[in-house]
């Protein structure tokens, strides 16, 4: 028998037994307790380490803003977040198979629209190639000039779902963010994908001179709306439950608040 189970035949077993003697208003505190506990429910959670959105603090934490919305959300549904720190490719994996799992943060993208169901957007974002200044001294004016290029990407990411779908032909899949950023710097790749922000933050933890590198053509097929979304059979109780508390985190202006605290418009 479950803890809640118990918990609620011990309160309506004191209602039934002892009525005369127990103050009503402590048997159905105990009655509204078994039902808090009822409703609540642990549920799984993977990410990455992206920053600003997903970092390791310090004392081994998990921070960054869009922890924090995740942190604020589960305090709005009341239940547990058991998030799970791992490479995205296998981060992706496990979202897309096991059910009721919620994955973040993830560019809602046209290829995924129908692989999740979404909870909602934290921000918007412009993702461009990158290179080092060094190696591109004129301007490009056509994605289809690169598609000659060594680029490295994350396994599973946005970015090489693009690459592969466009028929770039010198990919380099990695397990690690970090990783892509590491093999331009070191002249092993050509190119990149990402944000500003995100290279400036990575850049700045890696020691590396954010300087030397350069945008060098945004890639508007990748815009997107970086978002928070569930497996695609998650229960419909859940996600009812989860996009009525994200549109709670908006229309109170709680979400606005963490946007700004860390400089995300």
């Amino acid at each position: 028998m479950s803890k809640t189970l118990a918990l609620l035949l011990l309160s309506y077993w004191l209602k039934m037994k002892f009525k005369r003697y127990i103050p009503l208003f402590f048997v159905n505190f105990c009655f509204f307790l078994a039902l808090s506990s009822a409703c609540a429910e642990e549920i799984n959670v993977v990410t990455e380490y992206l920053e600003p959105y997903q970092i390791k603090n310090h004392d081994g934490s998990l921070g960054g803003f869009s922890t924090e919305v995740v942190q604020a959300l589960f305090a709005i549904t009341g239940d547990t977040a058991n998030i799970k720190v791992m490479p995205w490719a296998r981060a992706y994996e496990i979202a897309t198979h096991q059910k009721n799992t919620l994955i973040f943060s993830i560019a809602r993208t046209k290829k995924r629209e129908k692989l999740f169901r979404w909870v909602g957007g934290i921000t918007r974002e412009r993702l461009y190639f990158w290179g080092l200044k060094s190696k591109f001294l004129q301007p490009v004016t056509a994605i289809e000039q690169l598609k000659s290029k060594r680029i490295a990407a994350s396994r599973k990411s946005n970015a090489e779902q693009y690459l592969i779908a466009n028929n770039f032909k010198h990919i380099y899949p990695l397990v690690a963010e970090d990783q892509t950023m590491k093999m331009l710097y070191r002249d092993r790749v050509d190119l990149i994908v990402g944000t500003d922000k995100t290279f400036q933050a990575r850049a700045e933890k890696l020691s590396f001179e954010f300087d030397k590198i350069v945008k060098i053509i945004e890639i508007k097929d990748l815009n997107a709306d970086l978002s928070l979304a569930f497996n695609l059979h998650t229960d419909d109780k859940i996600m009812t439950r989860y996009q009525a508390a994200f549109k709670q985190l908006e229309a109170s202006g709680r979400l606005e608040k963490i946007q700004k605290k860390w400089l995300i418009h």
